[in-house]
């Protein structure tokens, strides 16, 4: 394998995992803040812990602080989902297919885990 490829994808991968914990993190953080400045109150929860997509994003437009909770662990979820993704493009990249294999199939594992919570 090209060392040039390597940390080309290895970087790739390192900022995915950054920008993702990231996003997640100031997500949780906004969330947390805007509930506790609307009061703390957790009535809404109740409704909204298993949202669906179409759901959770009208509940994002009216401001709902539970919806920004649950967009931060959507966040969290996809984050090693897409680290995946970056291995699996570099593997083929790279002409590995047995690596690219496996990386498939943890990424169709990680599938079935992401997908039934929010759809």
């Amino acid at each position: 394998m090209n060392a040039q490829k390597e940390n080309a994808s290895l970087n790739w991968i390192s900022h995915i995992l950054f920008v993702g914990s990231v996003c997640a993190a100031v997500l949780l953080a906004v969330g947390l803040l805007v509930m506790w400045v609307r009061g703390g109150r957790l009535e809404p929860v109740v409704h909204v812990i298993r949202p669906s997509l179409p759901v959770l994003f009208s509940s994002l437009v009216k401001g709902d602080p539970v919806a920004i909770l649950n967009l931060g662990i959507l966040a969290m979820m996809l984050t090693p989902f897409l680290r995946v993704v970056v291995a699996l493009v570099s593997f083929l990249w790279e002409k590995d297919y047995r690596y690219a294999a496996v990386a498939a199939g943890v990424g169709v594992i990680l599938l079935f885990t992401i997908v039934p919570s929010f759809f």
